[in-house]
């Protein structure tokens, strides 16, 4: 197969729109209010899309066209990342801005280039329904306006994507015969029926199975449980990122492991399963065999683990590793 056939495939992505933000220090004293807690003087900030925002952006650097349907703040944090998509050429028109919610902060602070604590700004959002119905009038004018070939329903619970709404949105995407791949979390994953690929992470898999995947290298084990999962949920094909280890993948009948065939020392795995979920996605709309899509897949997250902070993966990079 050849990737070149993913330019120009038109996708939607449904999530939860974050900023991240990096933020280096240095300290060179400690505070004279609390005993041994330094003072920490910035040195660097640096600012990335990312959740949903961060899968746009790797569908757009893969030479797809993106469109990202959320919502956001009306705050510094919204004004960076429309900044940020516009540098981008990523279209916000499908992105909601909601002046009674906060938008969506990680803010990584390092100390001599040492991660010493996360800062999170969230909050939960107070009016669903209204939110719910932006997400499903965007939806609409997305598909109506575009003819996308696929749907990423990216979720990090964080309340764009919810129990009442997801049915909903599974409905439309069928109506339209979209392929529909999601990156589920821990809450409302059983909600993702019938879709065409389901992506966990090894510990959201153990969440669903309610069992854990010691030794997760052994195929038989974990075909077991996607066996359990399929019954849950009915999902046409499987894909459970295994970390340093790979993926393991499942399509109802055949499955295998794709080991990663080198190993990073000191992996940074911020937005790994945004690249991953964003080549997946990909592949599937081009009609690659799962085997193919997992093993590009690895790639691509394995590509984004060597790089600093929260980066894609760009169509280039792939095509030489292909």
């Amino acid at each position: 197969m050849d990737i070149s056939t993913f330019e120009n495939k038109r996708i939607i992505i449904v999530g939860d729109i974050m900023l991240d933000e990096f933020v280096y220090t240095r300290s060179s004293r400690n505070s004279p209010e609390y005993k041994d807690v330094p003072v920490l003087n910035t040195e660097n900030k640096r600012q990335y899309l990312g959740g949903a925002a961060n899968v746009a952006l790797n569908i757009k650097k893969l030479k797809a066209i993106p469109y990202l349907i959320g919502t956001v703040g009306e705050d510094d944090a919204s004004r960076s990342i429309y900044a940020m998509l516009h540098e981008h050429d990523i279209s916000n028109h499908y992105v909601h801005t909601n002046p009674r919610q906060s938008t969506i902060k990680k803010m990584r602070i390092f100390l001599d280039n040492q991660p010493v604590y996360r800062l999170d700004e969230e909050e939960v959002n107070e009016y669903p329904d209204l939110i719910n119905h932006f997400i499903l009038k965007n939806i609409q004018a997305a598909i109506t306006n575009h003819k996308p070939h696929a749907i990423i329903l990216q979720d990090y619970n964080k309340g764009v994507l919810n129990a009442a709404v997801i049915p909903e949105i599974l409905t439309i995407a069928k109506q339209h015969n979209l392929l529909i791949c999601v990156d589920p979390k821990f809450e409302n994953w059983n909600s993702y029926k019938d879709v065409d690929l389901f992506k966990p992470n090894l510990q959201e898999f153990d969440f669903m199975c309610q069992q854990q995947s010691e030794g997760a290298s052994e195929n038989q084990m974990l075909l077991k449980r996607a066996v359990d999962l399929k019954e849950k949920i009915n999902f046409k094909n499987l894909l459970v990122t295994l970390g340093a280890k790979g993926n393991f993948s499942f399509d109802g009948n055949k499955s295998q492991i794709s080991n990663l065939k080198s190993q990073i020392q000191q992996p940074d795995v911020c937005g790994a399963g945004d690249a991953v979920i964003a080549v997946a996605s990909l592949a599937m709309v081009c009609g690659f065999p799962l085997e193919e899509t997992a093993d590009l897949a690895n790639k691509a997250g394995f590509m984004v683990c060597r790089k600093e902070n929260v980066q894609p993966v760009t169509l280039e990079e792939l095509s030489l590793s292909y």
